[in-house]
């Protein structure tokens, strides 16, 4: 995967204090040149006692900052920040208040907004005589097991005053399955709008796209992408290309950058992948895994999991040989971790019982879901079966590699082959992958075409990648985002982040 994690005259640190958790960045360049940085501080990330809304300026596309800005707004919550068409720039930081700068951020006015009752508010859209936004919620209290929470609504608004009352337009997507949020909204230029939303059921499901033709009154069915994130923000660049900054919530996650055409972004599901140091490594046999037992280096793949399992069939299938492993294996995932050992397969099942396998050969493993059953078998013979609640989110994710979370163990085996095939005729697709050794590595596309920005693969989820992004004068991008530094001594999940800046530019899509 081409990376500049590692490039430190790249990143710069906009805003970092002990004791201060410090979030959600965006990022805008205003006429002259200036970049200004909305976000928040607070004291930790879930129900914080405060969360204040902070600015800062550079002068120099970001390599050094002011001093920050303590806004006057009672609470504030993952600010956005617009330049509207006359070069204001418009900040929203919740729905109850907006702040508007007429001096490239100098000095901001506020007013109250009307009828914003959704939450997370994206950057403002000006279509025309009007302005579109988005922002989305949970009805209801209860968690629905397909995806432990309460369903989500991403809500469209309309504005015809300047952004002073808004007014509910329509719900962008709605899936039983999907808990569809977050969204960032795009003009593109044949006037249709596009509508990212993260996808926030934790199954590896991907980040989900819904169209509109005619100004957000309407939109398409949710078309599945090939980015599995957390809070996108989409954008067109000066070159008519769409660039994509987001939370990277695949097996390595990070925050992440994708730039491509429309077609290629709802070109549907890729295989996303964690490698460690130097590892994989593709021989003649196939695919070679050897890790240590400890070191959190795994190798783990997710493909494409069940959106509802209640009516879908799948068939996970693998040609591996595990020459040593830990307890815990190496293993494949349907419907629960099945883990491999040289010489047996156990699920992850109470009162399972341990399968044979004659060591030292590749052996076939096959898995069929339906009906809530997977049925196991090794090398075409039967040989058990278990049952699980299919309308639970422990039953959709598919996935092969090392189990998680039993990441500590050491292994040496070799995957010649994976396929899946999944047939959801409630939803009226049916989903096909086939991978061999020799194609190259199963995360083939995903490695070619997504910029690592910053790995944080040993923070808490919450702690960093939320971002935003703004074009320099020179066609390079500076991308603002929170990290929360995983691997850094005094690292402490839920209460430590801070937030920081990178430039890159197209030409880090091609770093190898």
């Amino acid at each position: 995967m081409p990376s500049i994690t590692d490039i430190s005259g790249r990143h710069t640190v906009i805003d970092r204090r002990d004791g201060e958790y410090i979030c959600f960045p965006d990022v805008v360049r205003a006429d002259n040149g200036r970049l200004i940085v909305a976000y928040n501080e607070a004291d930790q990330h879930v129900s914080p006692s405060r969360r204040t809304l902070l600015t800062k300026t550079s002068l120099d596309d970001g390599r050094t900052w002011s001093d920050p800005v303590r806004m006057d707004v009672r609470r504030s919550h993952c600010p956005r920040l617009t330049r509207l068409a006359g070069g204001d720039i418009l900040l929203s930081a919740s729905g109850r208040q907006f702040f508007r700068s007429r001096d490239n951020g100098v000095t901001w006015e506020s007013h109250p907004v009307a009828g914003l009752s959704h939450d997370m508010i994206d950057r403002v859209l000006e279509l025309d005589d009007q302005w579109l936004t988005t922002g989305h919620c949970h009805r209801g209290t209860a968690a629905q097991p397909a995806i432990r929470q309460a369903p989500a609504e991403q809500m469209v608004y309309r504005s015809e005053d300047e952004g002073h009352t808004w007014y509910p337009v329509s719900v962008i997507g709605r899936e039983r399955n999907l808990v569809l949020c977050e969204a960032s909204m795009t003009a593109l230029p044949d006037g249709r709008i596009a509508a990212l939303m993260r996808e926030n059921s934790f199954v590896f499901e991907p980040m989900y796209l819904c169209l509109s033709k005619d100004q957000g009154e309407t939109w398409s069915d949710p078309l599945p992408t090939p980015l599995i994130g957390h809070r996108p923000t989409m954008g067109l660049t000066s070159s008519g290309d769409l660039l994509v900054t987001y939370r990277d919530v695949g097996p390595d996650p990070g925050t992440r950058a994708w730039l491509g055409s429309l077609d290629e972004l709802v070109s549907g599901f890729r295989v996303h992948g964690r490698s460690a140091p130097s590892n994989p490594v593709l021989t003649g046999d196939g695919l070679r895994v050897v890790t240590p037992e400890s070191g959190g280096q795994v190798v783990r793949y997710a493909l494409r999991p069940m959106t509802d399992p209640r009516s879908a069939r799948t068939v996970l299938e693998a040609e591996l040989r595990v020459d040593e492993a830990g307890e815990n294996g190496c293993g494949l995932r349907l419907g629960t971790w099945w883990k491999i050992t040289p010489d047996a397969i156990v699920p992850d099942a109470d009162g399972a019982t341990p399968v044979p396998l004659e060591p030292g050969r590749f052996h076939t493993v096959r898995l069929e879901f339906e009906d809530g059953e997977v049925t196991f078998s090794v090398d075409g013979v039967a040989k058990s079966r278990i049952s699980m609640n299919p309308d639970h989110a422990d039953a959709r994710p598919i996935l092969f590699g090392a189990p998680s979370p039993f990441e500590d163990n050491a292994v040496d085996c070799t995957w010649k082959s994976v396929s899946l095939t999944t047939e959801e005729p409630r939803l009226g697709r049916t989903c096909g992958w086939q991978w061999d050794h020799r194609q190259g590595m199963p995360d083939e596309w995903t490695a070619r075409n997504v910029l690592e920005l910053k790995n944080d693969r040993l923070a808490a989820l919450p702690d960093f990648g939320y971002s935003g992004w703004t074009e320099l004068e020179d066609g390079a991008f500076f991308c603002a985002f929170h990290h929360g530094g995983g691997t850094e001594p005094g690292y402490e999940p839920l209460f430590t982040a801070h937030v920081r800046g990178v430039r890159f530019s197209r030409d880090d899509f091609e770093i190898s």
